[in-house]
């Protein structure tokens, strides 16, 4: 098939060279091929089929696939007994949750005599894997005018090395548009990429809205360069129809200047907004309030706290913060750590599992 423009070029060459050692132009290598030695040609007429399954999600991969794969036009299958007309695909599940556990496993049998094929998915997701796989095999010849399959008869078996497998955006230092967002979603799916680190927010802007807390999207670059709560709700679906979680990234206590603008009073001092203000109530109220919010839209089991850079020389200039150190008798050092364990204790609350970067590991903020 024509291949599509990929947004993740070096991934896809770097994929591709592991592919060719196994015989088969499959991104990424397949744990398991056997392959043969016929080209079998690929009706026009070419179609999926669901067996036993009603789900929604299998269904629209079709559609998405037929485009993809048969994108030249052809009316020319003079004998369409000797070609593959179909593909049978069978999920083991119906469950259509998507997380971190999630079997994403598959088996494609494609047979050249006769012309047959069958997907078989442990989930819908691992179906969504060999849907792409197929693509991948169909190529258009220019010469005859006519689709088809190298080395069939061909057996695949396969499954990801890793559960997670990521790319991160950074909507914060660099906003980008919902449109941008879901090509960058397609081209994940391409590499079977499956999860979307979302950096949201970060020093230089806040763009997400908030309905409990309506004044942080005041930290936004402008009014344009927002989302709403439902824009984020339909990219969290649109990446999950592809088989794509999204983690969402909500940078504290450091990286936070931007959260200052709307609410001042969770900031060390207007000369000096971040890290955020561990001796203040008002911080943790707003953090709670927020996660429980989005937790609703950003439905992963994992939320990321960020937790990184964390300068804390502003804390020395606010005497509130040098009170309250004084009087719990804690260092910078432990007051970072209270910070992160309290913002843990808070996601958790909210059914998430925290995830931070590796400072918080190491309890090394920088001075």
């Amino acid at each position: 098939m024509d291949r599509r423009p990929l947004f993740l070029g070096l991934v896809f060459l770097s994929l591709l060279a592991n592919a060719g050692a196994v015989g088969v132009s499959v991104v990424p290598q397949p744990l398991n091929v056997v392959l043969g030695k016929t080209t079998l040609e690929v009706s026009h007429l070419f179609n999926f089929t669901a067996a036993d399954s009603h789900s929604n999600t299998l269904k629209m991969a079709f559609e998405r696939y037929l485009g993809l794969i048969f994108s030249h036009s052809n009316s020319r299958d003079p004998d369409v007994q000797k070609m593959l007309s179909v593909m049978t695909v069978t999920i083991d599940s119906e469950d259509e949750s998507l997380q971190l556990e999630t079997d994403e496993s598959y088996r494609l049998e494609i047979s050249a005599f006769p012309p047959s094929a069958h997907l078989q998915g442990a989930t819908v997701y691992g179906a969504l894997r060999g849907l792409e796989t197929f693509s991948q095999l169909v190529t258009y010849n220019f010469l005859s005018g006519k689709y088809q399959i190298q080395n069939a008869s061909l057996s695949i078996h396969d499954k990801p090395r890793f559960p997670h497998r990521g790319l991160m955006i950074d909507t914060s230092r660099h906003f980008e548009p919902i449109m941008t967002i879901r090509k960058i979603i397609d081209s994940m799916s391409y590499a079977k990429l499956n999860v979307l680190h979302w950096h949201v927010v970060d020093s230089q802007s806040f763009p997400m809205q908030s309905l409990s807390y309506p004044k942080l999207w005041n930290g936004a670059y402008t009014r344009q360069e927002r989302y709403t709560v439902d824009d984020a709700r339909g990219i969290v679906e649109y990446a999950r129809q592809r088989g794509i979680r999204v983690l969402a990234e909500f940078d504290m206590p450091g990286h936070a200047a931007s959260w200052c603008v709307g609410y001042p009073e969770i900031c060390p001092a207007p000369d000096c907004t971040q890290p955020l203000n561990p001796a203040a109530n008002e911080t943790f109220n707003l953090i709670e309030g927020l996660l429980k919010e989005l937790s609703g839209v950003f439905v992963d089991d994992f939320i990321h706290l960020g937790g990184d850079e964390v300068r804390t020389s502003c804390w020395n200039k606010s005497h509130q913060i040098q009170a309250w150190l004084k009087q719990h008798n804690f260092t910078m050092d432990d007051a970072y750590m209270y910070f992160v364990k309290r913002a843990h204790t808070i996601a958790q609350g909210v059914k998430k599992t925290p995830v931070n970067w590796e400072e918080v590991s190491t309890i090394s903020p920088c001075d």
